[in-house]
């Protein structure tokens, strides 16, 4: 797997490969010497995040070198990267992890003296035009990139430029810091055609579930102190959302709707959609609650034939001029509209106004389209879209994807996202905790007599353990902790780790992924707050350079991004092209930690390489770790500070 387009960065060959996760072929550092296109990113590695299993690039060009100072990590970690090593054993966190203090940003510029009437004052504004406008440490080219915004993303700035250094149109101080060039990827113009036809922004914060409710398939909701809502849908389909106090409400429905019914103001009781929906809505105090099941938005999948990806909303002639099996296609698409398990996308929007009166969609930056352009292009097989919005033209439902195409739906299907979830460990609970991993698995729940009756367990729940466990008709059980037992041959257990790591400190935050259990668990010092199954690389405990397997060693988070293309080469035996992948985290090379909306085998090895979570817990797990991505911002970059990440078999 790899990422749509590449960093135009020194020390990196411009370079990518079929195999594991998005990996460039060689580390940029965090400099630039020239504005970056808009193009898509792909990870920074061992210059801007030094990782102990990175190694060093073996025919790097001089200039692809990394700067005196930011060479990759050599010996101390290829034990612990090793096949079958364990990077808890290490005696003390490897020097090229530690914290140096080169995330600090310098003080360019003091912020505005403030005034007792500063609250009164205009707020002024920038926009992104592009699929990445990026944010620098300081007010020219060759500065670290610290991060980046997305298109249709409005961020406030500083009234006047720092500086015009390359940039013609001035560098902007942004919030909460860096610097901002106006021109191809970024304006002054709020309005502009690009902005708002990307306005609708991704919707990134979901509630997670805490104890006592154990979540499996088909969960109940449950609400956290100081979160405005929670919601489940029906059964086998359940999502969670909230909004955290202060934040914005959240428009959704069944996956990416914008509009849900409401309580009334005040009311806590959740207010059902139509039937068949997927998702509840309600309000409190004005607060709407949006729901898509940890998707940042509302995603499909092509069929076959693959949709054409249209610059305007085309008429009834040319549909048919560029669709010759339409009239067939149509009579299809209806009778698998019937189906028991189709998917019905969200209800309708209102037409974006930018696509009015027969105009094209704006391009993006670095988009070249004809102005009398109908047809993009098509899809490509096993692809995958985000869609902005939704709406009717012509008889027919089409979407307008993140890219700015207009897709006809009836030629994709829509994706229902997974109902898992990990547990929130309060404090209090600790590990074992086990999943249920049969689809009819059971447990035994003590009777006030003596007996036991049994009582289903759904697919995957989680179930806190005591540690305990019996032997009962030749069977072993495991003991939870409200004393009902199961069976250990039907779940998997994550027990505590068998040592304390030496970085195990008290406020740090770490990642423990093990290969044989599929698990992930998350850490502060050394007590567990969030565990859950995960999918990691398919050909288990192999080799990461040849085979589908994911690396294994200590690590930190260098990057971030909350969605991110990722397609594989045409040749590949199983190629792919999955648009704005959800809450995709970098730790190296092309390794990370994502949402898989495409399957939902979590527990299960598959993926290419990469720690594969279900929407719901990437979407958590996003917010937990660092480097923190600012609200409106689509991405951030980490020179030591991301959080550590220990993989191991």
């Amino acid at each position: 797997m790899r990422v749509r387009g590449t960093f135009l960065l020194p020390a990196m060959a411009l370079a990518t490969l079929s195999v594991s996760c998005p990996r460039p072929a060689s580390e940029p550092s965090a400099t630039s010497p020239a504005p970056a296109p808009a193009s898509a990113v792909t990870a920074p590695l061992a210059a801007a995040a030094p990782a102990v299993a990175a190694p060093a690039p073996s025919a790097a060009r001089a200039e692809d070198a990394a700067p005196p100072g930011e060479e990759a990590a050599a010996a101390p970690g290829a034990l612990a990267a090793a096949p079958g090593g364990d990077p808890l054993a290490l005696p003390a966190l490897p020097p090229e992890l530690v914290d140096d203090g080169s995330d600090k940003l310098p003080e360019i510029d003091p912020p505005p003296a403030t005034s007792p009437t500063a609250a009164e004052e205009e707020v002024h504004e920038l926009a992104s035009i592009a699929r990445e406008t990026w944010v620098f440490a300081e007010p020219r080219w060759t500065s670290r990139r610290i991060g980046y915004l997305r298109a249709g993303a409005v961020v406030a700035r500083r009234p006047e430029p720092s500086g015009r250094t390359s940039c013609a149109d001035g560098w902007y101080h942004i919030e909460p810091n860096g610097y901002v060039c106006i021109g191809a990827s970024a304006t002054l113009n709020i309005h502009d055609l690009a902005v708002e036809a990307s306005s609708r922004r991704p919707v990134r914060r979901f509630a997670s579930p805490t104890l006592p409710v154990a979540r499996g398939e088909a969960a109940p909701a449950t609400t956290q102190a100081g979160e405005a809502t929670l919601a489940a849908a029906q059964a086998g389909e359940a999502t969670l959302a909230a909004t955290q106090p202060g934040e914005t409400a959240l428009a959704a429905t069944q996956p990416g709707a914008n509009a849900l019914a409401a309580t009334q103001p005040g009311a806590n009781a959740l207010a059902a959609t139509q039937p068949g929906a997927n998702a509840l809505a309600a309000t409190q105090a004005g607060d709407a609650t949006a729901l898509l099941g940890g998707l940042p938005y509302t995603y499909v999948m092509s069929r076959s034939p693959t949709p054409p990806l249209y610059a305007r909303l085309p008429d009834g002639d040319e549909q048919r001029g560029a669709e010759p099996d339409l009239t067939g296609h149509l009579l299809r698409a209806a009778a698998a509209a019937r189906a028991p398990d189709f998917v019905a996308p969200p209800p309708p929007d209102a037409t974006p106004s930018v696509l009015l009166y027969g105009r094209p969609a704006p391009g993006l930056a670095g988009d070249r389209r004809s102005p009398d352009a109908l047809v993009l292009g098509r899809a490509r097989t096993r692809s995958g879209f985000a869609l902005l919005s939704t709406f009717d033209h012509d008889g027919r439902r089409f979407g307008l994807t993140t890219d700015l195409a207009v897709l006809p739906l009836d030629r994709t299907r829509v994706i229902r996202p997974s109902a898992f979830a990990g547990l929130a460990l309060p404090e209090g609970v600790t590990l074992p905790v086990a999943f249920a991993r049969r689809r009819h698995a059971a447990r035994l729940v003590p009777g006030e007599r003596g007996g036991a009756t049994r009582a289903p367990l759904r697919f995957r729940e989680a179930i806190p353990l005591s540690g305990a466990s019996r032997r009962l008709g030749g069977i072993d059980y495991l003991e939870a902790r409200d004393g009902s037992l199961v069976r250990s041959d039907e779940v998997v257990r994550v027990d505590p780790l068998p040592r304390t790591p030496a970085w195990a400190v008290r406020g740090r935050k770490w990642i423990d992924v093990s290969i044989d259990k599929q698990s992930l668990v998350a850490y502060e010092g050394t007590r567990p707050v969030y565990v859950t199954l995960v999918s990691t690389g398919a050909d288990g405990l192999g080799d990461p350079k040849t085979t589908r397997s994911t690396i294994q060693g200590l690590f930190r988070i260098h990057t971030k991004h909350v969605t991110v293309t990722m397609d594989g080469d045409e040749e590949d035996e199983d190629p792919f092209d999955f648009r704005d992948v959800p809450f995709v985290q970098y730790f190296t090379e092309g390794f990370a930690f994502h949402a898989a909306y495409w399957h939902d085998d979590f527990g299960t090895p598959r993926s290419h390489g990469c720690v594969n979570l279900s929407p719901l817990d990437a979407a958590w797990l996003f917010e937990w770790t660092t480097p923190e991505v600012p609200a409106e911002w689509h991405g951030a970059l980490s020179l030591r500070k991301g959080t550590l990440v220990s993989i191991r078999p």
